[in-house]
């Protein structure tokens, strides 16, 4: 499986990490973007009131397929034509292989399964919401005092995963002002010390 990627296509449907509410809470449109249009197609999208109104509508997608393809590829916003991720950029530029960046997919996809599980556990079964969103939700309901020992305890390995998570979303997806020397990868962070790859 490993080998089998060998295109920044391939390697974004084995991904979805920008779609699935894991790296985004909303995708805000911009000028060009046609809201109505994106309304009509089924896309959530609200508009604030307000002198300078703005648009967008909220992650995980409601275009984002099973098999992590896009329903509406032919007529994505802006930003979601413009965004790629540092992994898919490093990829491209032959700073790592593919079959290099998809353990790195699989990990972070692991990592955001992994809190969406203690999410479920601490009672937020909101799948439709990004888990940024369910995470500030959760943290504000356990720092209101509710909860037993265990809850809390959960709450604590919650925590943990998250920063790991984001940690790792940081240094490996969210895009860089400067891209490493060719060859080179950034050094690991904290959140990928133990990371290990498929086999």
């Amino acid at each position: 499986m490993v080998g089998a990627v060998k295109s920044g296509e391939q390697l974004c449907r084995a991904c979805g990490l920008c779609c699935d509410g894991t790296l985004f809470d909303l995708v805000r449109l911009e000028r060009g973007d046609d809201a109505g249009k994106l309304q009509a197609l089924g896309l959530p999208v609200s508009i604030s009131r307000g002198k300078l109104p703005v648009a967008r509508f909220p992650q995980p997608c409601s275009a984002l397929c099973e098999d992590r393809t896009c329903r509406l590829y032919a007529e994505r916003p802006w930003q979601c034509r413009t965004f790629e991720c540092q992994v898919f950029k490093d990829a491209q530029a032959g700073r790592i292989t593919f079959a290099a960046a998809l353990p790195l997919v699989k990990h972070a996809r692991r990592r955001a399964d992994h809190v969406r599980r203690l999410l479920r556990e601490l009672g937020d079964t909101d799948e439709h919401r990004a888990l940024g969103e369910r995470f500030h939700r959760t943290s504000e309901r356990m720092e209101s005092g509710h909860g037993d020992e265990a809850a809390k305890a959960k709450f604590a390995d919650l925590s943990l995963a998250v920063h790991r998570l984001k940690l790792l979303s940081q240094n490996r997806f969210y895009t860089r002002n400067e891209a490493p020397s060719p060859g080179k990868s950034p050094p690991p962070t904290a959140a990928e010390t133990d990371f290990k790859p498929d086999p």
